[in-house]
């Protein structure tokens, strides 16, 4: 039996109780400045955020005291990893309110919910539990706080980059003509789960999902799906996305778009590779992507408008004569060139034509210029990168070039 090669222990993956007091204390400071009593957390990727487990519970922040985890299941686990000193069972949901005054805490007025994603019938639910409390979206306020990332939490996405960086490199000697899509997608899967992958990605948007890996040959690349991305692939059923059961063939760009989370927190890159070589066509606009990625990273710095980054980009995409095939193309091509990321794949800011947004010390963002070819295929690359105060870092490792096999 092959032995694990993960290199990331349990105490590892413990959120640390410094890092919660931290997150505690600046969503109290936004639900005070909103004039609210305390927030309702629902949604497992923010309660995880702020009390470093993600059980089934709710998290009920109170502007004044000490927040209160109340758990479904697991309660057990829920101790042993979240650091918040009041963590109590929850039976029915209708025994939130007595567990809260068992707590010390009065009936809220004004409260917070992440009206985001939270659905219309909770929320009725909720208001149903509290007739006398007047509920406010504070998804925005959430999306804000976790986009700026502490030293540990840019820690576990540099880990994600390495095993992203492995999975490239292994995947090079792997691939050969005529094995299927699938088939490299299930090697892409093993290397990431042996070496610490969490086994799920998260996506906050509405119906969206992502899997591990995009692995796109030839025409395949240019098939569009309801992901909001430049590529989405056919998948092998009309219920999916991402790799099906085409072969791989020579001279044929292979897009591949691969995903790791490591404690919950994501590393996003992509690369394309050749067996062969690319029409002269298709090398063109891969140089063209990588152009584009290396301007933006010169370029961007705090303060710089992330509007302007996709300005930037869509004029050298313009210039090369590829502006038509710019993230996309017909109705799949996308307006964003690039995301933040975290927790959850699609974390602010967004850079796209329409952001007001502008870069801050501590978001850590993915830059993804991409091209898309009706029948030909996809070629681009993507890597991740974090905001210091002298411009950008970039964490994902592996080569800006063309892979070729």
């Amino acid at each position: 039996m092959a032995q694990l090669t993960g290199e990331y222990s349990e105490r590892d993956q413990k959120v640390p109780k410094t890092e919660i007091e931290r997150r505690v204390s600046l969503l109290r400071s936004y639900l005070m400045e909103k004039q609210l009593d305390g927030a309702f957390l629902l949604q497992n990727v923010d309660i995880f955020y702020f009390s470093g487990t993600i059980q089934s519970s709710v998290l009920f922040i109170p502007c004044k005291g000490d927040p209160i985890l109340m758990v479904q299941k697991s309660l057990q686990r829920a101790k042993e990893e979240s650091p918040l000193d009041r963590i109590v069972p929850l039976g029915a949901k209708g025994e939130i309110a007595a567990l809260l005054q068992k707590a010390g805490i009065s009936p809220p007025a004004n409260a917070g919910l992440e009206m985001d994603v939270v659905p219309a019938s909770i929320y009725f639910e909720y208001a149903g539990m509290f007739p006398n409390c007047r509920f406010a979206d504070i998804s925005g306020g959430i999306r804000l706080l976790r986009m700026i990332k502490t030293p540990y939490e840019v820690d576990q996405i540099r880990k994600a980059a390495r095993i992203l960086d492995k999975g490239f490199s292994e995947v090079r000697t792997i691939i050969r003509e005529g094995m299927t899509e699938l088939e490299v997608d299930g090697h892409l899967s093993l290397i990431a789960r042996r070496e610490g992958h969490m086994g799920v990605l998260r996506m906050r948007g509405w119906n969206q999902e992502m899997t591990y890996a995009h692995v796109l040959s030839g025409e395949s690349g240019s098939v569009t799906s309801f992901l909001n991305s430049a590529h989405g692939g056919s998948g092998n059923t009309p219920a999916a996305q991402g790799a099906g059961f085409r072969k791989i063939g020579r001279n044929e760009p292979i897009g591949i778009d691969y995903g790791v989370g490591v404690n919950g927190y994501v590393g996003d890159e992509f690369r394309t590779l050749v067996i062969g070589d690319l029409s002269e066509e298709l090398k063109e606009a891969h140089h063209c992507a990588v152009e584009i990625l290396q301007a933006l990273a010169h370029a961007a710095k705090p303060g710089i408008l992330c509007s302007y980054l996709y300005h930037l980009a869509e004029s050298m995409a313009e210039k090369a004569g590829f502006r038509p095939f710019f993230e996309g193309h017909g109705e799949g091509q996308v307006n964003f060139l690039g995301h933040g990321i975290g927790l959850e794949i699609d974390e602010l800011p967004v850079i796209s034509p329409w952001s007001k947004a502008s870069l801050q010390e501590g978001m850590v963002i993915a830059i993804e210029p991409k091209f898309v070819f009706p029948g030909k295929g996809l070629v681009g690359i993507e890597d991740d990168y974090l905001v210091t105060s002298s411009g950008l870092e970039r964490l994902t490792l592996t080569d800006q070039v063309l892979l070729r096999i």
